[in-house]
């Protein structure tokens, strides 16, 4: 079998560089051809995945979501299957399709690879610089905001780069306002900091979101809350840690196939598994079966 890895240096801080070598040695000593890709910059490591994995048998990525989202952006809506060794900060989709942790994964894929990939839906986002797929959670609101801030502290080591951003976001929490039409209904004006357009339940290193959302089920879940103050934002955040914030009268579940969400607002920017996609005005919608996956989705 021919494989591909793809491996980011930096996930978890750069703590999990030798990670990649250590999955191409145990595909190699079980028997397998492996091409293994990395490079200094996400943009030139998705280039170099994509084109290697057209003509591999499977493309394992290392790392955390960022390197999932990679992957899906290299193999959605192809025939070539996608395996995650989770070694990153965030590891919501691999956790979601009950992947084990870093070790027992290195361990296991060469197994898992003679296993039967099973499918899962992705979720296709139209935007005007072009076309992405997503695994897990789009996001135009608080957390996009914080994804946004993050990459743009280049000064604040890389460790603290997260956190840093999410006290800044706090600091200065931004309602926006959003035109939103889902399955080609009715135009819907929502201000909000909470706009989530998820294909599973959890982002930001675990948080349930969407608890009622699933890879398998031909269906995305929107997430929308109504203005909120600071405090009450802060209150339903300390909800959503615990799952327990759809029971909030001001936070609105969507059935979705289709959404398209707009702005006036030119200076937001949408975000999928936690990597900048592109300007609004942008439409999600389910790509059922899109993604060969090795795992169990839910």
């Amino acid at each position: 079998m021919l494989v591909v890895v793809a491996s980011n240096p930096q996930a978890r801080f750069g703590r999990s560089g030798p990670v990649g070598e250590r999955v191409v040695q145990a595909l190699r000593a079980a028997g397998h051809e492996v091409v293994h890709r990395t490079a200094p910059d996400f943009a030139a490591l998705q280039r170099a995945a994509r084109a290697a994995a057209q003509r591999a048998d499977a493309l394992v990525v290392v790392g955390g979501d960022g390197m999932v989202h990679l992957g899906v952006n290299a193999v959605g809506g192809s025939s070539t299957p996608l395996a995650i060794v989770p070694a990153g900060s965030g590891n919501d989709f691999a956790t979601e399709i009950g992947m084990p942790g870093v070790e027992e994964a290195i361990a296991g894929l060469p197994a898992l690879l003679e296993t039967e990939p099973a499918r899962c839906d992705l979720i296709r986002i139209r935007h005007p610089d072009g076309e992405a797929f997503a695994a897990g959670i789009v996001s135009v609101g608080f957390d996009a905001d914080v994804n946004v801030r993050s990459f743009r502290m280049t000064r604040v080591p890389a460790r603290l780069r997260y956190q840093a951003a999410i006290l800044a976001t706090l600091a200065s929490l931004t309602h926006r306002t959003f035109r939103i039409r889902i399955d080609g209904g009715e135009e819907r004006t929502w201000r909000t900091v909470i706009a989530a357009i998820a294909n599973h339940r959890v982002f930001g290193g675990g948080i349930p979101i969407a608890p009622t959302a699933s890879t398998v089920d031909g269906r995305l879940t929107g997430i929308l809350a109504d203005e909120l103050s600071r405090p009450q934002f802060l209150a339903l955040l300390a909800k959503a840690l615990k799952g327990r914030h759809l029971a909030d009268p001001r936070v609105h579940v969507e059935d979705i196939g289709t959404v398209t969400i707009a702005s006036d607002d030119a200076t937001v920017l949408a975000c999928a598994d936690g990597e900048i996609v592109g300007r609004l005005p942008i439409e999600c919608s389910v790509a059922v079966g899109a993604l060969r996956v090795f795992g169990t989705p839910r």
